[in-house]
């Protein structure tokens, strides 16, 4: 597979389709991020009002490429992962993310940026890093999103977070009952957005992500890089009197 198979970008009008098309399992490596940037910095300058990004076969993304990663095309630049947070974010328009299946490991990192969460049923959140015997970096953003007390247990279980749980929490904004309906309906409703003038959507957004940075999000995402430097040792001996 080339990497000009794996993300497909489109217009619908309006609408900007960014469509991640690994499937079965949409599993990302450099190769994948040179596409997946590159939708997402055209989305940025081209004049839709809207951008829905969906996902096709059995799940959304089920993380790094384990078994046949392919590297970048020669002088591509892959951005780091909070900068390709920041790129998402930084798309002044309304974007949806379409989910279904698994969202697992660092394909939560894609969908996390994105303005409003529409699910399957069955779809899933999961970060079976730690049971690798790694910490995956998008770990500061698990604490944002789900709350540091879940957030523990779903990095320290490995187990799924169900979208149905998510969407009682207020994380996902709404659910349906398979990946046709999924697609469609947040297809319309992002046509239903663009029909409304773009300017006060820019300044809702605009407002609502100030709250958030004002919250320390931008600081979060700026430590995610991080976890990438080795861990130093813990002194877990307090130190004598008098040291």
């Amino acid at each position: 597979m080339t990497a000009a198979d794996v993300v497909r970008y489109e217009r619908d009008g309006d609408v900007t389709l960014i469509t991640l098309d690994g499937s079965p399992v949409n599993a990302y490596d450099d190769a994948f991020h040179v596409q997946f940037q590159g939708a997402w910095q055209k989305a940025k300058v081209d004049d839709s009002r809207v951008v829905v990004m969906r996902a096709t076969g059995k799940h959304f993304c089920v993380g790094a490429n384990l078994r046949d990663p392919q590297s970048a095309p020669p002088g591509a630049v892959v951005l780091p992962p909070e900068d390709e947070i920041r790129l998402i974010s930084s798309v002044m328009k309304p974007t949806i993310a379409a989910v279904q299946g698994g969202c697992i490991g660092g394909g939560q990192r894609m969908v996390w940026p994105c303005d409003l969460v529409f699910c399957t049923e069955d779809a899933f959140f999961m970060d079976p890093t730690a049971k690798m015997g790694i910490g995956g970096i998008q770990s500061h953003l698990h604490t944002w999103f789900y709350g540091p007390r879940l957030a523990k247990e779903m990095i320290y279980s490995g187990m799924r977070l169900p979208a149905t749980r998510l969407y009682a929490m207020g994380q996902v904004n709404r659910v349906y009952p398979d990946t046709d309906t999924l697609h469609r309906e947040a297809v319309a409703f992002a046509h239903e957005i663009a029909q409304q003038d773009p300017a006060p959507l820019r300044q809702a957004k605009r407002a609502v992500d100030i709250t958030m940075d004002l919250m320390g999000q931008h600081y979060v995402v700026s430590r995610m890089g991080e976890l990438l430097d080795p861990m130093p040792p813990m002194n877990l001996h307090p130190p004598e009197r008098g040291e």
